[in-house]
């Protein structure tokens, strides 16, 4: 029953075309934009990295959260919009068994975003290897679980399909762009930059470009995304029980 319910759902939210195209395409073709526009040199004012290497790690984080601020809350919200998520409960469908379908999909569509953006940057832009290749793997999979947490418990408070797919947009891109995914955090004010690291993206760019670039596993970081996974979990969990 599990299996087969997570594997409905990664193929009905893969036909979400505004899903797909912001998940799975924006990310890459940031990179590649970005790519030639700062060029392959290193640059001082980011520690000496080259742009690339600078925000590859970012947009792979984009690739989990824009599917747990964006994909995630649109696809259960239109669920409940048309009564399917009563008929799970009628189904015997756990609400456990839901929320594990969501963090699954997640994980695999991420994974696909992810593998491309990788597969271009190592072969068009001789992109630098992870200095952890564990720590990056660690930090994409508690993300993993921290945003499909948040998408669920999104996906089950917003009214409509609508509504989620509005503030997941504002969401997304609001903390995407002062995360790192816009411009430089040099070019940025300090307390937006201080700000930025204490939101669910912060967290989750941290714990995947630290490793990455050889600054070590950034646990704050880490443990601050387990929380949030954990928390989130439970209130969708909850919430999905009585819907």
């Amino acid at each position: 029953m599990t299996a087969h319910v997570i594997w409905t759902e990664i193929k009905l939210l893969s036909r979400e075309p505004l899903t797909m195209l912001v998940g799975l395409a924006f990310p890459t073709l940031l990179m590649v934009l970005l790519a030639g526009s700062f060029g392959n040199e290193p640059d001082p004012e980011m520690g000496g990295l080259r742009g690339t290497d600078f925000y590859v790690p970012v947009y792979a984080s984009a690739a989990i959260a824009v599917m747990g601020f964006l994909g995630v809350p649109t696809h259960l919200a239109a669920y409940r919009e048309r009564g399917v998520l009563r008929r799970f409960r009628a189904a015997s469908v756990s609400a456990w068994t839901m929320v594990a379908a969501q963090v699954v999909m997640v994980a695999v569509l991420a994974a696909v975003g992810v593998g491309v953006m990788l597969t271009i940057g190592f072969t068009a832009f001789d992109l630098t290897a992870p200095s952890s290749a564990a720590g990056v793997a660690v930090g994409l999979v508690v993300g993993v679980l921290a945003f499909a947490g948040i998408g669920v418990f999104l996906g089950v408070v917003l009214p409509t399909a609508r509504a989620a797919q509005g503030t997941g947009l504002l969401l997304f891109f609001g903390l995407f762009f002062v995360a790192g995914g816009g411009p430089p955090p040099y070019l940025l004010p300090d307390t937006v930059n201080t700000l930025a690291d204490l939101t669910p993206m912060g967290s989750l760019v941290s714990a995947v470009s630290d490793p990455w670039h050889g600054d070590g596993w950034n646990v704050a970081a880490l443990v601050a995304m387990g929380a949030l996974a954990a928390v989130m979990g439970t209130l969708a969990t909850r919430r999905l029980a009585r819907t």
